[in-house]
């Protein structure tokens, strides 16, 4: 933790300095209440021990500033014996703790303070984490294909897994691509810290600095307090940035920053804060062609693709097509009917199928299958019953051509297939895509689809 000493007495700064290196803390000393609120302006700081009675601004003026401005700096309160009523009323007002300065003063009531603040801070930053979605377990994850470009994806994945350098996932749509994100997660050294997911296309432009960065009260119309951003909460772990070609310009230049100096800034803010986050992208895209033109920084391509992972689709997987449907019917099975199973053909009919949308794409197949067909006792889901659900064909494009089709070009005709079948309604189109709204208004703009 990096710590503010704010006391006007010269050698109670010095003795709570030493202690608070002995304790692996940086710190930092000013001899006043403003020097000490120019140094929160202008630094990042995980904790205040600031004097009670000081001239000019006291230790409450200083409480009151940092819950105005930076919430989650914490404050501790020095205090003589006479003064613990004060104290006290600190702690109403939002102080962490207060500490008495006993006669002679040699530290010590710091350093069992700052135990207790790590161990505090540690499980403020997992309570923020688990409520944006910090522990939340994907359901294909627990499902380990046997193939041979899976395996050896998984290979690459475990060499790469134990270093601290970002990662580039590429993949088409509904491939797994957040899978192998946690998969990396789980067997790197930050396996204990949290995992946090942003898709940069289903947030606004506007949003998505402060979603990632956090914000300052009054930075911007509807920001009524501090809000620390997913950067902050995924400290110690690893942050996941899905469509990361969709990432604005702007916030292209702050990500870059934060890649090569672990350095960022809150919107609204000039402090200069820093986390210790691993972070993760992935594509659907080319990367590389958006650099041509004009769409992503090269810089950022070459900083973000130290390592570049490729999600095998479907498609070349077939191997383990049979075990994921087999695991998607029993767990989506509509609670108190009786299990299901596949007869042979329907099997061989949904291995055959090129599945455009890939995993997502046969989850969303076998949960239609499971409605349209109720539980018959010992009848298998025959291969009438899967090809009834299976999106047909585009006019003009066949199975066999759909191999030949290029990523973008799967994806078009997989969005125009779902759209056909919700009869052209965009808002159903977008939840069976399992797409933001936006994100498939966008995609439809990009391709030139008609409306």
């Amino acid at each position: 933790m990096h710590i503010l000493v704010i006391d006007d007495e010269e050698y109670v700064r010095l003795v709570l300095a030493q202690a608070i290196r002995e304790e692996g803390c940086e710190v930092t000393t000013a001899a006043q209440g403003q020097e000490g609120l120019d140094r929160l302006a202008s630094g990042p700081f995980d904790c205040v021990v600031s004097d009670l009675r000081m001239p000019g601004i006291d230790g409450r003026a200083v409480l009151r500033w940092v819950k105005d401005h930076q919430p989650d700096v914490d404050v501790m309160i020095l205090t003589g014996h006479s003064d613990v009523k004060d104290a006290v009323e600190a702690i109403k007002e939002g102080a962490w703790d207060f500490l008495v300065k006993d006669t002679p003063f040699d530290g010590t009531v710091i350093k069992a303070a700052i135990t207790k603040l790590r161990t505090v801070r540690t499980l403020r930053r997992e309570n923020i984490a688990a409520r944006l979605g910090g522990f939340a377990h994907t359901r294909e994850q627990i499902v380990q294909g046997q193939s041979p470009a899976w395996q050896k994806l998984m290979a690459q994945a475990a060499q790469v897994a134990p270093a601290n350098a970002p990662v580039l996932i590429q993949g088409e749509t509904g491939s797994g691509k957040e899978v192998v994100a946690r998969t990396l997660h789980a067997q790197s050294r930050r396996a204990a810290g949290p995992f946090l997911a942003v898709n940069c296309g289903a947030v606004s432009r506007e949003l998505l600095e402060s979603e990632l960065f956090g914000h300052e009260k009054g930075s911007f119309t509807g920001a009524t307090a501090a809000k620390p951003g997913l950067i902050a909460a995924a400290e110690g772990g690893t942050l996941f940035l899905d469509e990361v070609g969709e990432m604005p310009g702007p916030m292209q230049v702050s990500l870059l920053r934060f890649l090569d100096r672990k350095e960022y800034r809150p919107v609204g803010s000039t402090r200069t804060l820093q986390a210790d986050v691993r972070v993760i992208g992935a594509t659907n895209g080319n990367l590389q062609e958006l650099v041509h033109h004009g769409r992503f920084r090269d810089d950022l391509l070459y900083r973000i693709n130290t390592v570049t992972l490729r999600v095998p689709s479907l498609r070349e997987r077939p191997e383990d097509i049979p075990r994921l449907a087999e695991y998607f019917l029993a767990t989506v099975r509509i609670p108190g009917t009786t299990p299901r199973s596949f007869a042979p053909e329907a099997i061989a009919r949904l291995v055959s199928y090129a599945w455009p949308g890939n995993i997502r794409e046969l989850r969303n197949v076998i949960e239609r299958v499971i409605l349209m067909n109720p539980s018959v006792p010992h009848q298998p889901l025959s291969l009438e019953d899967i090809t009834q659900v299976l999106p047909q064909p585009t006019a003009g494009t066949d199975a066999s051509h759909q191999t030949s089709l290029s990523m973008a070009e799967m994806e078009q005709v997989h969005i125009l297939r779902v759209l056909e079948a919700h009869h052209g309604n965009k808002t159903h189109a977008a939840k069976a895509l399992q797409l933001d709204y936006k994100t498939l208004l966008t995609k439809l703009k990009k391709y030139e689809l008609a409306p």
